[in-house]
């Protein structure tokens, strides 16, 4: 983006080599990041990553977010090693511990504390990945453990998906960056910024980056965009995370669980692409150090990718 803003794309997989292609497309615009999300049933999304780290030169790769209570650390940090040597500095780790609906309910595992479980899973990642080796005996995880001489660690920066404060003050103390999904300025303004620093004051370790997760729509038409959200947000109304999110920032659901107009016209960024570009710098201005845009495709999706993707490479 222009200001010197980063700015990323977040790729969501319909199939594996159509994610494979939009990175190259967003590679060849000149964009930061691709970052690639993990669905709690479907193509993996570090797997994803790492075939994309071998077929790119220059684009950063991210996983946004790989779930972590199906995967043990060690094996996590196993994986995200391949990706690291095929993308030397440009890969990192995004992790988070997804929702206790969806690993109760269809993994059958039990949730505990989301809060320990991700601070000892982070400090597994964190030995191997930075000091090539990991003693701990934990509450969830016991891991003895160092790489072989042959690999050098590669040092990958780890980023938590996050919500609410709990998460974000987490985040402060233990990541290298904090993805927020679906929040506006407002709420990165009041909560989700203040929380980050109370959490690395803590920790007294700088502040990591902030990282804004914005669904974005060439469209000026807001019932297009009304119609969009709602049809999006069906994914995740059974998870109550979002809706007290949503309340803490001052936009609560509707008495019948859908998004107000107020909540669509905060978190989503639409309009133009002058206007897209100023809402962008919106959140900026709120507290978001990167953005990572999911773009929205409308009536014609290989032009407004192609127009938002400038926008993000700040052309």
């Amino acid at each position: 983006m222009a200001s010197n803003i980063p700015a990323g794309v977040v790729i969501f997989p319909p199939s594996v080599r159509s994610v494979l292609e939009a990175i190259s497309r967003a590679e060849a615009a000149g964009v930061g990041t691709a970052w690639v999300p993990s669905w709690p049933i479907g193509p993996d999304g570090l797997a994803i990553a790492t075939a994309a780290a071998a077929r790119t030169s220059k684009i950063g790769l991210a996983t946004g977010i790989s779930i972590t209570y199906p995967t043990h650390p060690l094996a996590r940090a196993n994986q995200a090693l391949v990706a690291a040597e095929l993308a030397p500095g440009r890969f990192r780790l995004g992790i988070g511990s997804g929702h206790k609906v969806v690993m109760e309910g269809t993994y059958g595992l039990p949730f505990g504390k989301p809060l320990a479980h991700l601070r000892e899973y982070v400090a597994v990642l964190r030995g191997m990945l930075w000091d090539g080796r990991v003693d701990m005996d934990g509450e969830y995880y016991r891991v003895h453990a160092a790489l072989p001489p042959t690999v050098t660690p590669p040092r990958t920066p780890i980023v938590l998906g996050v919500l609410r404060k709990n998460m974000l003050r987490l985040a402060g103390e233990i990541s290298d960056g904090a993805m927020l999904t679906s929040a506006g300025p407002s709420y990165i303004r009041s909560i989700a910024r203040p929380a980050l620093e109370e959490g690395a004051r803590l920790a007294q370790r700088p502040r990591p980056p902030l990282i804004a997760a914005s669904p974005i729509l060439l469209t000026k038409d807001f019932g297009v965009v009304r119609q969009a959200a709602q049809a999006g947000f069906e994914h995740f109304a059974r998870l109550p995370t979002y809706g007290k999110m949503f309340r803490e920032a001052g936009f609560p659901l509707t008495a019948d669980g859908r998004l107000s107009d107020e909540l669509i016209h905060e978190n989503y960024v639409y309009g133009d692409e002058d206007t897209i570009h100023r809402r962008l710098l919106a959140l900026h201005e709120a507290g978001a150090d990167e953005i990572a845009a999911s773009i929205r495709p409308l009536t014609d999706p290989a032009r407004e990718e192609a127009a938002i993707l400038e926008i993000l490479a700040g052309h």
